[in-house]
């Protein structure tokens, strides 16, 4: 019952943003559904199930139609690897914290009064808010730069 409640919003979505309904648009959009952090392109082409599995050209194109229409929103790390996560409705923005060293995302609280204010002044139009640093793991083991590259 759920996965056809989700699909059928998947659907509803699509037809909002007056993009057509694909088999393709679809299961990218499922992924970024229920993603919990936000996904590289890369990300996204290796959750494809086969049978719905396109060329990765075609992967951003449906990233960059799904981000002009305000499905999802697009933003990039310091070391250039751009990511992707679903806009829900009623959602405001909330900020990333980047590993330099890993590249873990971890999706942080947008609770601090701060973001609130900023996002809701007109004098702003907040697009990303990213953090970087280095995670727990690389901080124990003494990593302090750039180590494995994730795929754009």
């Amino acid at each position: 019952m759920q996965e056809r409640e989700s699909r059928c919003h998947i659907e509803r979505t699509l037809r909002q943003a007056g993009l057509q309904k694909t088999a393709q648009r679809l299961a990218v959009l499922d992924i970024l559904t229920r993603a919990e952090v936000p996904l590289t392109a890369g990300d996204v082409f290796q959750r494809l199930p086969e049978e719905q599995k396109v060329n990765r050209v075609t992967v951003y194109r449906i990233l960059s139609s799904y981000t002009q229409s305000g499905i999802i929103r697009e933003f990039a790390s310091k070391r250039g690897i751009h990511y992707y996560e679903r806009v829900e409705p009623g959602t405001h923005l909330h900020p990333h914290f980047i590993c330099r060293s890993c590249g873990t995302m971890i999706c942080m609280s947008a609770a601090s009064e701060l973001w609130w204010k900023m996002a809701d002044t007109p004098d702003f139009e907040i697009e990303s808010i990213c953090i970087s640093g280095l995670c727990h793991l690389c901080k124990i083991k003494g990593n302090k730069g750039k180590t494995d590259d994730k795929e754009n």
